[in-house]
């Protein structure tokens, strides 16, 4: 009996042998797309097309565009506006992580939970959702995050010799 062995016995700490790992994968996901939903703009584009649709009627036979449109209602015929973001959504997936990690009883790497805002939930990228400022001299700077969706704070201290706990080569989950 080689690898994956159904016994058990050749089971050693490997990067192959890790427990839960289809949890960890959903998590990973569900940060992933949290992350690419925020940056996402939405556009009313599928609401200006439905309005145009019913300015026109059902019982009309062309397509309707939004580049071709000259029909007056209520759509304007000026291109849709991008300033919204799916942050909803992105939310919704941050939240659905914590949620798995939760049920699962594993812990998220603090990483991933330094770039989630701990009251809201909305994924922290900087200059999209959230605003990032360096304040202090230099014994006691810090960094500070502020989330644009609920105004809420994280103050991180800045030290140079400091190193995570799990970024340390020690730990083992790097190799």
């Amino acid at each position: 009996m080689a690898r994956g062995s159904k016994d058990g016995k050749n089971r050693g700490r490997g990067a192959g042998n890790l427990p839960n790992r289809e949890a960890f994968e959903r998590m990973n996901f569900l940060l992933q797309s949290a992350q690419f939903y925020a940056t996402l703009p939405t556009t009313n584009a599928e609401a200006a097309v439905t309005a145009v649709a019913t300015a026109k009627g059902k019982d009309s036979d062309d397509s309707t565009t939004l580049d071709n449109d000259s029909s007056g209602g209520s759509s304007s015929g000026a291109p849709p506006q991008t300033s919204a973001t799916m942050m909803p959504l992105a939310r919704f997936y941050a939240k659905e992580m914590r949620l798995v990690s939760r049920k699962s009883v594993l812990r998220m790497s603090p990483h991933v939970k330094r770039s989630m805002c701990k009251v809201c939930l909305t994924p922290l990228l900087p200059g999209i959702s959230s605003m990032t400022r360096v304040k202090g001299q230099r014994r006691s700077r810090r960094v500070i995050t502020t989330c644009n969706y609920c105004q809420a704070q994280n103050r991180l201290f800045v030290n140079d010799d400091h190193v995570l706990f799990v970024d340390r080569p020690e730990h083992g989950t790097i190799s």
